[in-house]
């Protein structure tokens, strides 16, 4: 798997969505500052490439954190809590009112963005807090063995996929 350069936007969702698996025991979350923070590694099933994991959530407002899938220099995929305050004003920009993600493209790679990918899907209904997104980014960005190592039981519900229709 070529990770260093892009082809396609299909490229970047095809590696996000490829098959990981979580290396070690991710550490437990770090409390600084501003917020909690929490890395580990990931790994291609067939191991043709890694990834580095974070989570952040801000500890003042629970509900504006930030989860993100890279690779190398690349971030390819951050989901968002709510964070409509900026620095430049609260709500400036009408997106962050909402659970939202950036998503890289091959034209943030070649106007030099690769760590702050520029397109913005509204998550509405996907997550509504911390735990719900992780559970969400887990299972979106391909960690099959997440379960080894986070406990999500509160969340275990049926889904549509769980029925045989």
């Amino acid at each position: 798997m070529g990770i260093a350069i892009f082809q396609s936007d299909e490229e970047i969702i095809q590696i996000i969505k490829c098959e990981k698996r979580i290396l070690k025991k991710p550490s437990g979350p770090k409390p600084s500052n501003r917020e909690t923070k929490q890395k580990f590694e990931l790994e291609t099933v067939d191991g043709a490439a890694k990834f580095e994991v974070f989570f952040a959530q801000n500890s003042r407002l629970p509900r504006d954190f930030s989860l993100g899938l890279m690779v190398e220099k690349f971030m390819l995929i951050r989901y968002n809590g709510f964070h409509g305050t900026t620095r430049a004003g609260y709500h400036r920009f009408q997106h962050h009112e909402n659970p939202h993600s950036h998503t890289l493209t091959v034209d943030d790679i070649l106007s030099s963005r690769e760590s702050a990918p520029t397109k913005i899907d509204d998550m509405t209904g996907n997550y509504l807090d911390y735990e719900g997104a992780k559970l969400f980014f887990l299972r979106s960005c391909g960690i099959i063995n997440y379960a080894d190592y986070f406990d999500f039981s509160r969340y275990n519900q049926l889904t549509f996929d769980d029925l045989d229709l």
